[in-house]
């Protein structure tokens, strides 16, 4: 993953292919959400501050992205989740994530996975999910 990048960088990491973009910890989440709500992208914010394994992740996700009943709990549903509905008819969605060095220091390999995830939905065309904002 690449260092971390200055808030300011924010228009041009969403004019790149890059689906992925972390911020120093000091970065204030809502200034994120705010200007990506602006240019008219659905930004949710997932708190992963506490977070401390898979299932935690993943209850996390499930509470804060509103997933349904039919949320499995695992790696597939994840990325079946995040992918969006077949008929895509809003704006694409970018996930603002708190507290995600955190996570990663306490469990690297779910990071791993978690973030593997979000690259192949967010680069899979079809998906409605644009990428997300990986703040310390």
């Amino acid at each position: 993953m690449p260092p971390p990048a200055d808030p300011s960088t924010l228009p041009d990491w969403l004019a790149g292919p890059e689906p992925l973009l972390e911020l120093p910890g000091g970065s204030d989440p809502a200034a994120v959400l705010d200007a990506l709500r602006h240019g008219s992208l659905d930004a949710q914010h997932v708190d992963l501050v506490g977070v401390a394994d898979k299932a935690m992740l993943l209850d996390r996700l499930h509470q804060a992205l509103g997933f349904g009943a039919w949320f499995g709990f695992n790696w597939d549903a994840l990325e079946e989740a995040l992918f969006g509905p077949e008929n895509r008819s809003g704006p694409e969605r970018v996930l603002v994530v708190t507290g995600f060095e955190g996570f990663r220091e306490r469990d690297p390999a779910a990071a791993e996975v978690f973030v593997d995830i979000l690259r192949t939905v967010a680069r899979t065309p079809g998906s409605g999910l644009r990428g997300a904002v990986l703040v310390h």
